[in-house]
């Protein structure tokens, strides 16, 4: 699941305070034990945010992640798939426009708001066409523990399949040793109906012994074949929307596909 940065939280700021910058490495660091890795920002708030927090004498500490953390434009792969839900109707949050505080709602997912008295509550309250509803907000740790436990149980994953035919399913892969192996395992591969294709090679992968190394965000998947003495691997586009039909279609792949 990708985050919604709260574009309201730097509205008329030209920097962070320490306290701000020092609850957002911490929120990102208990993200990352629910795997939990994006955040999708405005291109316009990417480049502020961005400078705000390059303005600080501590900027390094942020630097390691900010990039990898926070992605624009707002128009995922996701949020295209609802965005009439968006334009349709009119958000706002004290009479103002807001758009990660709706994507939130929508997407059932929570908004990430840089911390201040404005943005300390787990609960944000927003209008939809002049009805009021409630976003979930982060902007502290303990907010994470609030709502991403709660999101990731209240998902009930209903799987969609390809609507591609297997001979239409790209297998792309380095011409590399193993690429025999590889091509042969993902000629069966496509052919399970959550598959789209398989994008890449992993690099070697000969002390990995699982078969799921790694689920990633917009549907991908790392698999390696352990049986293989190099650990020959691949990266494989599945229709998963989010990280949790992405995780059950990793189970589905290793059950059918995970034996030698």
């Amino acid at each position: 699941m990708d985050l919604f940065f709260n574009e309201l939280s730097i509205e008329g700021k030209k920097s962070i305070n320490r306290d701000s910058a020092i609850a957002l490495v911490k929120v990102y660091q208990s993200l990352m034990q629910y795997e939990i890795t994006t955040c999708r920002i405005a291109s316009g708030d990417h480049q502020k945010l961005h400078q705000m927090i390059q303005s600080m004498p501590d900027f390094l500490n942020i630097r390691n992640f900010y990039f990898a953390f926070f992605r624009s434009p707002y128009e995922s792969e996701n949020v295209e798939k609802e965005q009439n839900a968006y334009f349709e109707h009119d958000w706002l949050y004290n009479g103002k426009p807001c758009v990660g505080l709706a994507l939130a709602i929508i997407l059932k997912s929570a908004a990430l708001s840089i911390y201040e008295s404005d943005w300390s509550d787990a609960f944000v309250s927003v209008t939809k066409d002049g009805e009021l509803t409630t976003v979930r907000n982060i902007s502290i740790e303990q907010h994470v523990d609030i709502h991403i436990p709660q999101i990731q149980t209240s998902e009930e994953p209903e799987l969609v399949e390809s609507d591609l035919q297997i001979e239409d399913k790209k297998i792309s892969l380095r011409e590399d040793h193993g690429v025999d192996v590889l091509m042969d395992f993902s000629k069966r591969l496509i052919r399970c109906p959550y598959v789209v294709g398989v994008i890449n090679s992993l690099p070697f992968n000969s002390h990995e012994r699982k078969f799921i190394k790694r689920i990633r965000e917009e549907g991908l998947i790392e698999i390696v074949l352990p049986w293989t003495d190099k650990g020959y691997g691949i990266v494989v586009k599945t229709t998963g929307r989010t990280w949790k039909e992405t995780e059950i279609i990793g189970s589905i792949l290793m059950e059918k596909y995970g034996g030698v």
